[in-house]
């Protein structure tokens, strides 16, 4: 888990290690507020979640992962 928390950037914006986090509303069929994370370099919307901290958990599993596919392609961690 990181130790990082998220910076508020507007209301229902915020940024969290590389990725802006994004309060897409209600979602009518599920009854929840969707959250979205996008890559700020890519632009791609990487990751979605019901709960900020949900999205946040997804978000640090992701780079996680990146991490692991890069250490098995030989890259050294910097």
């Amino acid at each position: 888990m990181s130790l990082m928390s998220a910076k508020k950037i507007r209301a229902g914006i915020w940024e969290y290690r590389g990725f802006r986090l994004c309060n897409c509303g209600y979602h009518e069929p599920d009854h929840c507020v969707i959250w979205e994370a996008v890559d700020i370099i890519t632009g791609n919307a990487e990751v979605h979640s019901s709960t900020k901290a949900g999205l946040m958990i997804r978000v640090d599993k992701l780079i996680a992962e990146r991490r692991n596919i890069h250490k098995k392609d030989g890259d050294v961690e910097k």
